[in-house]
């Protein structure tokens, strides 16, 4: 592993170390708790990680005669690692949502809908139209929920073709990215579109059911297995949506294919994440921001001192 990157996943578990005491003091100032049971199984699964992490690095540096499958399962390992970093971040990162939930600010779902106004959408009309074409919802449907596959099929691609820092890059524009949409949204709260128009079809208000019991304090209990998405502005699913796609851009033959599905995964975060054009619009611009100042970071810190800093767009 580069030494840039190393030093990157090691401020990276400090950074999950700092988020999760600001959870355990925030929780215990207002009396939230998490189910017992649930955090177990969460300590369960990062340490069932963490052990096949270990078990791949031993496997990582045994002398094999074949050159490429020594590069192979260094690649594996090295993809790995950051797997267990973001499995880590994850957890104590919805814990962090639930608790700005309940910092109960004064809701901006008003002022999101006039900015929808301005641009000449209307969400609820929409909405229907989707609703009046079964092939338009299926397209969309898929397409939204292609994020968690994507999650899942990234890091096997990436290993596949020796991209492993790429996936580094990943992993740390997702934590920037839900870290900063966690905080945007604290002072700018909105129920989801959802909630606002009333409706209530599968998969729909019941999705975000937690925001109002979290929000006006009638909820202090949270099951780490039946967490709920609350964020509305921006979108983190359009943020991630142009991360995933530039996360792919050397592997040549998905590349293409990434952009596409990512494109419509952003367009269906309107009826099937219950967004607003305005939570789509700031995702947009927040990705392209994260995405360059994590580049940014990346390409300083491979940088040594005494030559100059390459493009941030450089591949």
């Amino acid at each position: 592993m580069p030494k840039h990157i190393r030093a990157l996943y090691g401020a990276a578990w400090l950074f999950i170390a700092l988020m999760l005491l600001v959870d355990c003091i925030w929780a215990l100032r207002i009396g939230f708790r998490l189910d017992r049971g649930s955090v177990v199984q969460t300590l369960v699964l990062v340490a069932g990680i963490a052990a096949i992490t270990g078990l791949l690095s031993v496997i990582a540096r045994v002398p094999y005669k074949n050159a490429a499958r020594a590069r192979f399962y260094q690649n594996v390992f090295a993809i790995f690692i950051w797997i267990t970093a973001l499995i880590a971040f994850t957890k104590v990162c919805i814990v962090f949502q639930y608790l700005g939930v309940t910092t109960n600010y004064p809701l901006a779902t008003h002022t999101f809908i006039a900015i929808d106004s301005a641009f000449g959408f209307h969400w609820l009309e929409t909405y229907r139209w989707v609703q009046s074409h079964p092939w338009i919802h299926t397209a969309l449907a898929i397409a939204y929920m292609s994020g968690a596959w994507q999650l899942f099929a990234i890091p096997i691609i990436l290993a596949a073709t020796r991209n492993a820092e790429d996936y580094a890059e990943f992993v740390v524009q997702f934590m920037v990215s839900a870290t900063l949409v966690i905080l945007i949204a604290m002072p700018f709260p909105a129920e989801s579109a959802y909630v606002h128009f009333a409706i209530h079809d599968r998969d729909t208000a019941s999705t975000v059911s937690d925001f109002a019991l979290f929000r006006d304090g009638h909820a202090h209990a949270l099951h780490l297995a039946t967490v709920q998405g609350l964020v509305s502005f921006p979108s983190l699913h359009t943020i991630l949506a142009l991360c995933f796609a530039y996360t792919l851009r050397h592997v040549r033959i998905v590349f293409p294919l990434a952009v596409v599905l990512n494109a419509l995964m952003i367009v269906s975060t309107l009826t099937q994440g219950g967004h607003y054009l305005a939570d789509v619009l700031s995702g947009l611009v927040a990705g392209a921001l994260v995405i360059w100042v994590v580049r940014r970071v990346l390409v300083r810190a491979a940088q040594p001192l005494d030559r100059p800093v390459a493009s941030v767009w450089a591949p």
